[in-house]
């Protein structure tokens, strides 16, 4: 046993010392092969007069070495294992340096791999296999980025430069071969799309586009503008206008063509679906190629699809679809045929990959036709509104209920007092009855649909009317009157619809039960609003021209100026004038009150400057009775009844009464107050009274007997 033990011994001795001599042989090995490596790329990147033979061989070389660098780590690790040389300080070494030698050799080796693979990437790009170029730029980039940055080997750079430079180049020539293959133009009405019959070249070139995107659904740029153009000169003149398509095919291309005839036209449904089906099977046939190496993988017109698919839907929706919708019933029973060409079409846009299995975006919307319908209806009566809103509004009929004179101040329960509106408003009223009526026979969705509608009808008059009759609304007081009287007389029958017609649909219709109760206030509102600034804009024009008359500066004066009655005069005229346009069109109440604001408005111009003055002469006395008696002569003519003229004007008693003191004597102006219970007591004040007393009459002790007697 000692001595089997002293064999195996001096055999594992001689094995130690073969390492010790086989590691620095391995080394110099190593230098030169990185030499002749290092050597070779300068001349092939550098100086271009390498031999790719030359790089076989110094690959052969770096995998021998390998072979033996592995074969000595192994006899090395089985020496330290059973420990027979601790002292052995030199094989310590040689381990260490088997170890960076194993190092820099695999950096040799990826070297020796990239330029195998460059070689291999010149002969493929030859052949045009742009797929295996893609997939050979793809591992070179892995192969040298997993170099470590901190190996010193100044080539590594070059090689790098030089797989950038290919896969550059590599993009820019697939994408040359798509544009020489797939062709499009555009000139004037005309747009065309001519493919090459080269379908494998091409197909290369599109997988070796598509190789290296991690999202297939991410945007190429090259498909992406053919995406631009197809949809922009085909699909959307397809829908829009009227257009000629043909196709013409040879032994190299095949080409669709598509000629604009009619650009502000479009063509009935039936065209346009064929047109695109055409356009599909063209696709179908010349543009259907994969973009991935994958059985179910992204396809060519996937890819188109996933571009354009929400907009075309959109597109045939609105542009095509929504004009086959019927305006009649009968049309609707016959809208069956444009749901099955529907159906066809969007089975079509599936099997050429554009839509999606599960999208059904055009026969949902065809298939929802009744709601469609009733909406285009619906629509087509607002339009239909407005143009009855767009007529005249002086063409005028007399509505209401005579004025009842044994009922001065109210008409009956329901009633609406006399007056004229517009004649389209009796128009719109019947027009809006009718819908409402046919409302009552439909469907729950449909009447509330309808209902809806026409509430929206109402609403809208009060902002289309006077926005569309802006100018002789604020100019023409017949046309204020009368948009007044239309929004009243509105309110009034849609007040009597809610109980013919609302009444009996609240219990079968899921609809507000306030009917028509919000268009009612609304109509009332802005019919006031509107009247009420007219009115208070004829006021505004009378205090601005009392303001001139010289009646606020009459105490300097001493006597009126001859522009205080031409004022005068001017602020009648005026109220004449209202008179003429207003006194048939509005009713009794409301006409009447309205000239008695604006009246009373005019006396109290009057009244004010003159109940202050501090002296009034005989003379100015005189010429203020004149001017008074033009308002008392011509202001009842103003109303319906003149008689009635004080129910109006709240301060036309004290336009008498002041009419009265500046003539009487102070003999009659006490009887005529009498203590503070008679007529002057009604209408001034004591202080008011005294102060006129004192302007028309001297200090006597006549005057201060009768002031004494005006109390407070």
């Amino acid at each position: 046993m000692n001595y089997l033990a002293e064999v195996i011994s001096s055999a594992e001795e001689i094995e130690v010392d073969e390492i010790n001599k086989k590691v620095p042989e391995l080394k110099l090995s190593i230098d030169k092969l990185k030499s002749e490596l290092v050597q070779y790329t300068e001349n092939v990147y550098i100086k271009y007069s390498g031999r790719p033979k030359q790089n076989k061989e110094m690959l052969l070389t770096a995998q021998n070495l390998e072979n033996e660098i592995n074969t000595l780590q192994k006899h090395a690790e089985n020496a330290v294992k059973k420990q027979l040389l601790k002292a052995n300080n030199e094989l310590t070494e040689h381990v260490d340096s088997l170890n960076t030698i194993d190092f820099s050799l695999q950096v040799l080796l990826k070297m020796s791999q990239v330029n195998e693979k460059l070689v291999e990437f010149t002969t493929q790009l030859d052949y045009r296999e742009y797929l295996r170029c893609m997939q050979i730029i793809t591992g070179l980039e892995k192969t040298l980025a997993d170099i470590p940055e901190d190996e010193q080997v100044a080539v590594i750079e070059e090689l790098k430069r030089q797989v950038k430079e290919k896969s550059i180049g590599l993009a820019h020539e697939v994408e040359n071969i798509f544009k020489e293959n797939v062709i499009t133009q555009h000139k004037d009405s005309t747009a065309s799309i001519k493919i090459s019959s080269n379908i494998s070249t091409l197909e290369q070139a599109l997988l070796a586009m598509f190789y290296n995107e991690t999202d297939t659904h991410k945007c190429n740029l090259k498909l992406s503008e053919f995406n631009r153009f197809l949809w922009n000169n085909f699909f959307v003149p397809i829908v829009d206008n009227i257009v000629d398509i043909k196709i013409d095919q040879n032994g190299q291309y095949s080409l669709i063509e598509l000629v604009v005839k009619e650009a502000d036209k479009k063509s009935e449904y039936g065209v346009v679906f064929s047109n695109i089906k055409t356009l599909l099977s063209f696709l179908e046939q010349h543009f259907s190629f994969p973009l991935t190496t994958s059985d179910n993988g992204l396809t060519t017109l996937e890819y188109v699809g996933l571009d354009i698919r929400d907009n075309l839907s959109e597109l045939l929706i609105k542009h095509c679809l929504q004009d086959t919708i019927p305006s009649t019933v009968e049309g609707l029973k016959n809208y069956k045929v444009v749901t099955e060409e529907t159906e066809k079409l969007e089975k079509a846009l599936k099997h050429s990959k554009l839509f999606s299995e599960d999208a059904t975006p055009l026969i949902e919307y065809a298939n929802n036709i009744d709601i469609l319908f009733i909406n285009k209806k619906c629509r087509e009566y607002c339009v239909q509104s407005e143009q009855i809103m767009k007529k005249d509004l002086h063409d005028m009929i007399e509505v209401g209920e005579p004025y009842n004179p044994n009922n001065p101040l109210e008409c009956g329960v329901g009633q609406f007092l006399q007056c004229c509106i517009s004649k389209n408003v009796i128009e719109l009223l019947n027009f809006c009855e009718k819908i409402l009526q046919q409302s009552v026979k439909s469907t729950d969705v449909n009447a509330g649909r309808i209902l809806v509608t026409i509430q929206n009808i109402f609403r809208n008059y009060t902002k289309f009317v006077p926005e569309y009759h802006n100018k002789l609304l604020k100019t023409i007081p017949q046309q204020v009157a009368l948009f007044h009287n239309n929004c009243f007389y509105i309110a009034h029958k849609l007040i009597e619809w809610n109980g013919m017609y609302l009444f009996k649909a609240h219990s079968t219709l899921n609809i507000s039960s306030t009917g028509f109760e919000l268009e009612v206030c609304q109509l009332r509102q802005v019919g006031s609003e509107i009247f009420n600034n007219y009115v208070k804009g004829q006021m505004k024009q009378i205090n601005e021209i009392m303001k001139d008359s010289g009646l606020q500066e009459v105490a300097l004066a001493g006597e009126l100026q001859p522009v205080t009655e031409k004022c005068i005069r001017q602020c009648i005229r005026q109220q004449e004038l209202l008179k003429t346009v207003w006194h048939k069109v509005l009713s009794y109440r409301i006409y009447n009150e309205t000239l008695g604001i604006i009246l009373n408005t005019l006396c109290t111009n009057i009244i004010t400057p003159i109940i202050v003055l501090e002296d009034i002469s005989t003379n100015l006395g005189e010429q203020l009775v004149e001017l008074i008696k033009i308002i008392l002569s011509r202001g009842p003519k103003l109303f319906t009844d003149s008689k009635e003229i004080s129910i109006y004007v709240p301060s036309w008693y004290k336009l008498n009464e002041l009419n009265f003191v500046l003539g009487a004597s102070l003999i009659d102006i006490s009887d005529r107050w009498a203590d503070g219970k008679g007529p002057l007591a009604l209408q001034f004040k004591p202080v008011e009274l005294k102060t006129l007393i004192r302007a028309l009459f001297q200090n006597t002790d006549r005057r201060a007997a009768v002031l004494a007697r005006i109390q407070d």
